[in-house]
């Protein structure tokens, strides 16, 4: 039993790393700090599915994630769960990471790669007052 557990770990990788990212927010006229730093974790959260690669940036450009909310929802008109939804509920984060040497090739990163811009489209849940990942990528 012992041996089937270490070749599990062996095989799956580490966790995306966040620890050491920088975090930049600048100022938003669209949400609270807290809103942002709530997004910032939730994204790190999700980025711990990234085996192997390590988060080495991490922030919020206002005008930049409103440009993206704005593409997002009109070519998403077919969507009815996007079709009328508030702008001010969506948050576009976006990250920088490493993907380290000895990535497996079956996560989709090439190993000793750099992403740069990496946008994370979150939506607020009004009821519960947290984030959800929507979609992420370049």
């Amino acid at each position: 039993m012992i041996l089937i557990v270490a070749y599990t770990v062996s095989i799956s990788g580490k966790k995306g790393s966040t620890e050491n990212a920088v975090m930049t927010v600048e100022k938003s006229e669209k949400f609270k700090n807290t809103e942002i730093e709530t997004a910032i974790d939730r994204v790190k959260k999700e980025f711990k599915g990234f085996t192997n690669c390590e988060m080495t940036k991490i922030y919020y450009d206002e005008e930049k994630s409103n440009m993206e909310i704005n593409y997002y929802l009109t070519e998403n008109q077919e969507n009815k769960s996007v079709k009328n939804a508030d702008k001010k509920i969506f948050i576009v984060l976006y990250s920088d990471f490493e993907v380290r040497e000895e990535n497996n090739q079956n996560s989709g990163f090439m190993p000793g790669s750099h992403h740069k811009n990496w946008m994370w489209l979150l939506k607020k849940d009004e009821f519960w007052k947290s984030w959800k990942v929507v979609t992420f990528g370049v």
